[in-house]
């Protein structure tokens, strides 16, 4: 298993915010609440899935998360949105400890409650805590003492959701649960996307697009959609937090712009997330190598001239488009792959590129972009709705 853990707050013990307007519930960094609401029913017990006090507790030596409701039941938990790559596998574990009990002394058990505590994957990254796509390991009950879950997952999306979760069959005078050291690992080699594009075209554009160590760097976050909870993140690889500055926020037409900025003092990769609810829900990704030098010019001789078409996947596309485009490419002997720089690079006689749905790039791929950073190139989009119309597309054409 790889040593990479990719939940942010990963021991639920730091920086405990009130999320939104809710003065009962107070969340760890990374983390957000979640609950099944109580039910409008006049026949359902007013004890029955009530909204828990989410709170922090000194407990045991050191900070832990905390969910209670005395004398009540409930379902609910916490939630993190994850960065992951569909198709490799997960394992996620944390430790839960449960007090239930009717006597006032705390942490004595005494005609306790199941509580029924569980750790569950939505492999496509949805936010329900009621959806039936969510894997949930076994249910335990570690009443009084600490106990390890554990659930293996495979990922079917750019970005997975976890969630823990307690909930108590019967109403007690203690109904307390707490929950610390989560982890969220890859099994085997670590992975991961350079760009993930959020809900209503959420992404992340850089000025410069490739920047420099030690220079100043702007972020751009674009989206379809408000996003009032939003703000950015941003990481070194060595676990660094920089902290950005905030530029403004703009409307143009149907879309929303926040602005970002901040210098690049570290060499190496920089996480850059745009987030929401404190981190709990990941609305887009960037990583973003700086390096010294950068070199965006043609270069290196090779052994024979030739002429050479380069299908250009955007960042969105999956094996599926992949595999379409390498059948369409077969005839013509065209180069498949994702780098704007190789499509463009080198020293031959014709360069020529087709764009795959150009407008799902961050900052959109146009003709004179490759005129700036590799003149001499041809650039010719194309808008495809599905793999099957880019291969019958791709079939068709003349380029050699």
């Amino acid at each position: 298993m790889s040593e990479h853990n990719l939940l942010r707050g990963a021991a639920l013990e730091d920086q405990f915010q009130q999320f939104r307007d809710h003065e009962t519930i107070r969340v760890p960094q990374g983390w957000g609440p979640w609950w099944v609401a109580p039910s409008d029913r006049p026949t359902d017990p007013a004890w029955q899935n009530n909204v828990p006090v989410f709170d922090n507790r000194y407990l045991e030596g050191r900070m832990v998360a905390q969910l209670s409701t005395p004398y009540a039941t409930h379902t609910a938990g916490y939630l993190q949105q994850v960065p992951v790559v569909a198709g490799e596998k997960y394992e996620f574990t944390a430790d839960v400890l449960a007090w239930s009990s009717e006597v006032a002394e705390e942490g004595e058990i005494r005609d306790g409650s199941d509580v029924n505590l569980q750790i569950g994957v939505d492999p496509t990254g949805g936010l329900d805590g009621e959806s039936p796509i969510i894997q949930w390991g076994t249910a335990s009950q570690a009443l009084g003492q600490w106990q390890k879950l554990r659930l293996m997952v495979t990922a079917q999306a750019q970005v997975i959701t976890v969630f823990l979760k307690s909930a108590p069959f019967l109403p007690k005078r203690q109904q307390t649960i707490f929950w610390r050291n989560a982890e969220f690992r890859p099994l085997g080699r670590y992975k991961r996307a350079t760009n993930i594009v959020g809900a209503g075209d959420t992404h992340i554009a850089l000025q410069p697009e490739r920047p420099e160590f030690g220079g100043p760097v702007t972020i751009v976050v674009s989206s379809q959609r408000p996003h009032r909870q939003g703000g950015l993140q941003v990481q070194t690889e060595s676990g660094h937090v920089i902290r950005p500055e905030f530029c403004g926020r703009r409307q143009t037409d149907d879309r929303y712009e926040w602005c970002y900025s901040f210098d690049l003092e570290h060499e190496g990769l920089y996480d850059i997330r745009f987030v929401g609810d404190n981190g709990a829900r990941l609305l887009a990704q960037r990583l973003v190598q700086a390096v010294r030098e950068v070199q965006i010019v043609p270069s290196g001789a090779p052994r024979l001239d030739y002429r050479r078409t380069y299908v250009l996947l955007p960042p969105t596309a999956d094996e599926k488009w992949f595999a379409a485009a390498a059948r369409g490419s077969f005839a013509g002997r065209y180069t498949v792959g994702f780098s704007v720089d190789d499509a463009g690079v080198g020293d031959v006689r014709e360069r020529h590129v087709i764009a795959v749905n150009p407008h799902h790039w961050p900052e959109t791929l146009t003709s004179a972009w490759y005129l700036h950073h590799y003149p001499g190139t041809t650039f010719a989009p194309v808008v495809a709705n599905s793999p099957a119309d880019l291969e019958a597309w791709l079939r068709d054409q003349i380029y050699v």
